[in-house]
């Protein structure tokens, strides 16, 4: 019955988008030519040889919608990917269009009304399909348009993929029941879903209760031992889908599907920034710094007098930190220490009321503006304005060796702020959470984010107590 409905659903969407495509011809005429908007020194052609063109790009631009893959259910994915295929639909529709007019010869066209119908054609079919979306996922809310599905396999990741899809009611998935071999678990209620078993069983529950979809949460010989049961229920006509098992890895970005010949590989692990972002985050974090360098210049020549004028030494104090890749470089700060200050116990965290600090050093610390200095890091290119924050050669060894995934923080360039600093997690807090919190940060970059963390930093310093 749901396939039905799916079918009908995706039928309505067709003839609703081939109305917009004819629609869209129409109106690109008068937009073009009768609005005043475009120049018309070549005249204006005949609306009657435009109109006789609607049905041959009628039947192009719908041709265009399927090869882009429009029609296809996308239940479990989000907005961004209507989008993408909406762009390639409509970008395809135009280019087989200017195609279509191109071989046509006798027909005069205009790249001005091509480049138009495309635009106007993404707004209208935008307009269509994101409706629908909304619309669906509104029933879907409320208990219409719903796939129910079953999970083999009622330990924690099981657990927490039933919990995952009930936050998300507008996907209209339900879970009928979980099925697992534990004797201990068969017969319980978890996460709302009654357990049922052995496994074997799960043919017979199939066919006496309502399910759509079949999830597989195991791992290792129990998975190829469910593998027969998956394949007879494909063929029956279910839908299949299996959680990967990860194991000790853990994915920093969106898992990415890769086929290499007849086989598919599964990415972990990948630097969450690529392409353009890569570009943008290093043009944003120079210029910002630059701008910020220049604000803060006349308090540092400030700050920089007052170390020279109260102790002995240099004003800046270089220390060699742990950054992108594994690459050491030197982070500048002013010096709120004594020269000597690790002479006598070797590299250690600051601690409070720290007697190696100098009178102005201890002022400079709680303000964190000993760190102005990492701006000219930032514009040289070897620090972020917002990342995991760097740590020494010394600490780095003894960390990774503590937690195995600590490393996983150098994907990214070290910052001079971060989400576990404005979070409360500086100094010598616990290493475990900001680890947790740095790693959320790398699996969700954006700039969003980023901006997020800048302006949330200036009232966390003031708030902090953990800077000394």
């Amino acid at each position: 019955m749901l396939k039905r409905y799916a079918a009908f659903f995706s039928l309505l969407r067709s003839i609703i988008d081939i109305i917009i495509i004819a629609v869209v011809w129409i109106a690109v005429y008068f937009v073009r030519f009768n609005f005043g908007i475009f120049e018309t020194t070549k005249g204006i052609p005949s609306f009657r040889g435009h109109l006789s063109l609607a049905l041959p790009v009628i039947c192009i631009c719908y041709a265009g919608c399927l090869w882009s893959g429009l029609y296809k259910s996308k239940r479990i994915y989000g907005m961004l990917r209507q989008l993408v295929d909406i762009s390639k639909a409509s970008l395809l529709s135009g280019l087989l269009v200017l195609a279509f007019l191109y071989y046509l010869q006798n027909v005069p066209y205009s790249r001005k009304l091509l480049v138009l119908f495309i635009t106007m054609l993404f707004a209208g079919l935008c307009l269509s399909h994101l409706l629908a979306i909304e619309s669906l996922r509104f029933l879907r809310r409320r208990g219409y348009n719903l796939r129910y599905y079953a999970v083999i396999g009622a330990g924690k990741k099981g657990q927490l993929l039933v919990r995952d899809l009930k936050r998300m009611g507008w996907l209209g998935l339900r879970c009928g029941f979980f099925v697992d071999n534990n004797p201990s678990r068969i017969g319980t209620v978890l996460s709302g879903a009654p357990v049922y078993g052995p496994i074997d069983k799960l043919t017979e529950l199939v066919k006496t209760r309502r399910i759509d979809e079949v999830f597989l949460t195991l791992s290792g010989s129990e998975a190829q031992d469910v593998y027969p049961i998956l394949e007879s229920l494909q063929c029956a006509g279910l839908t299949i889908r299996i959680v990967p098992d990860w194991g000790s890895l853990m994915s920093i970005s969106d898992a990415e599907a890769v086929p290499i010949g007849s086989q598919l590989l599964f990415s972990s692990a990948e630097p969450p920034l690529s392409g353009y972002n890569i570009v943008l985050k290093e043009i944003f974090d120079r210029v910002t710094g630059l701008v910020f360098l220049i604000i803060f210049s006349i308090p540092m020549v400030i700050i920089a007098l007052l170390i020279k004028l109260t102790s002995k030494g240099p004003v800046f104090y270089k220390q060699v930190r742990v950054g992108m890749d594994q690459k050491d470089f030197e982070m500048l700060k002013f010096r709120t220490m004594r020269v000597d200050a690790e002479e006598e116990d070797g590299p250690q965290w600051a601690k409070p009321n720290d007697p190696r600090r100098t009178t102005i050093g201890a002022w400079l610390r709680r303000g964190s503006l000993d760190e102005l200095p990492q701006l000219i890091n930032v514009i040289k290119g070897e620090m972020s304005l917002v990342g995991p924050r760097p740590e020494r050669p010394h600490f780095v060894k003894q960390f990774s060796e503590e937690y195995k995934k600590y490393m996983l923080r150098h994907k990214l360039k070290a910052g001079m702020t971060g989400w576990a600093q404005v979070n409360g997690f500086r100094g010598d807090t616990s290493l475990k959470k900001r680890l947790q919190y740095d790693l959320y940060y790398i699996k969700n970059w954006s700039f969003g984010f980023d901006l997020r963390i800048l302006l949330s930093t200036p009232w966390r310093i003031i708030k902090s107590r953990n800077a000394y």
